[in-house]
């Protein structure tokens, strides 16, 4: 039986996926389409998704008409897809650029607030029929639709990539790139694709799986699926990276001081910093080197008057109870004093999130953000 595509009901399931968890990616894994896919470049059936340039990026769909454009078997291979049963495909690189870049562009549903933590998420597959992998892979947050200037210059930087810039050579299996984001306020479209100069980007030839028929591509051909932005405090975490035994990456931020500097001891204590895990205020090892300097030049210095201040990271600040900022600074006070400090010198304050040491909102940015920091306020 043909199977008729009403308009209404598209709008109706966009509108649905659009407040589902907290999304402002409307249709984000491209299960609504507008009538049936017949030939590349055909992103802008799956409403409100369009191309960034004149290149169209790809919407494969199992009601498709042909195979060329199907879900799971398609032109470039077989994907299931991440979520649902559509994806889109991206030319990320091509060598010698024979054939130009796509992107993937949408408005987003509202654009988003300053100041406020968003995860934002996105998953990527190397189709089975792609000769190359590459790296460079991001999505950009922007206020208007990209500038294709810019884009030419090479002077646009994605704020979402993978921390370690990795190029993708996953084919049978469904990788994540998310990470935080501290908004400007305003910004109301997402990007998504290769942004650097060919120059710039590192890519590897990929051999044709075995038993894979058909000829490869000359590109660096990803699928793209389960695309989503979500405010922190609707979310339980925004980690997607994870080490060799699954687990996901923790990043452990501490800040060295040469020994060759020449410090008052005021300065000395005033540089030190005590970094935190994740809402944890527990002391880790690392740190003890650099409490017991702290406490010996308080003991030498009983006069010295500090005042301890503790500070969160804005993704955690949305997940814990409780002050977790004045807990960091009471048991850093508390160690020291343990060391021997005077404790009727030694003042506590928790700031939470209000004075980040940088808006770095990737997972080592955060990590610099968790933090005990000192303050010499008196000397007498």
């Amino acid at each position: 039986m043909k199977r008729i595509f009403s308009f209404s009901t598209l709008i109706t399931a966009v509108s649905a996926m659009t407040f589902a968890q907290g999304n402002l990616v409307q249709n984000g894994s491209f299960e609504s389409v507008t009538k049936k896919i017949k030939e590349g470049g055909s992103i802008e059936l799956a409403l409100p998704w369009t191309s960034a340039t004149e290149a169209k990026a790809d919407l494969f769909n199992p009601r498709a008409k042909g195979e060329d454009w199907g879900a799971p078997m398609n032109l470039y291979g077989d994907a299931d897809p991440k979520d649902g049963e559509g994806y889109a495909g991206v030319v990320m690189y091509s060598y010698k650029d024979a054939e130009p870049r796509t992107y993937l562009q949408i408005k987003l549903s509202s654009g988003l607030e300053e100041e406020k933590v968003y995860c934002v998420k996105m998953s990527v597959m190397l189709a089975l029929l792609s000769k190359y992998a590459c790296n460079n892979i991001g999505m950009y947050l922007s206020e208007k639709p990209m500038d294709m200037e810019a884009l030419e210059a090479g002077s646009i930087t994605p704020q979402i990539i993978h921390s370690q810039n990795k190029i993708f050579t996953e084919q049978f299996d469904w990788e994540d790139i998310c990470h935080t984001y501290i908004a400007n306020g305003g910004e109301k479209f997402l990007t998504i694709g290769n942004f650097a100069l060919s120059d710039e980007t590192q890519e590897e030839k990929v051999k044709k799986p075995k038993g894979i028929l058909g000829t490869q591509a000359r590109t660096g051909y990803y699928y793209i699926d389960d695309v989503s932005v979500k405010n922190m405090a609707g979310v339980d975490a925004c980690d997607c990276e994870v080490d060799a035994s699954g687990s996901s990456l923790q990043v452990k931020y501490s800040k060295e001081v040469s020994s060759d500097m020449q410090l008052d001891v005021s300065e000395d204590i005033e540089m030190t910093r005590i970094y935190f895990d994740e809402k944890s205020a527990v002391i880790k090892e690392d740190a003890k080197t650099d409490m017991q300097k702290v406490a010996t030049l308080l003991k030498e210095h009983p006069k010295y008057k500090v005042k301890i201040t503790g500070h969160t990271d804005p993704v955690e600040e949305v997940k814990v109870t409780g002050d977790v900022s004045l807990q960091r600074a009471q048991a850093v006070k508390d160690q020291l004093v343990k060391l021997g400090a005077y404790e009727n010198k030694l003042l506590v304050v928790g700031v939470q999130d209000f004075n980040p040491a940088t808006d770095d909102a990737s997972v080592a940015g955060q990590a610099q953000n968790r933090r005990v920091v000192f303050e010499v306020i008196s000397k007498e």
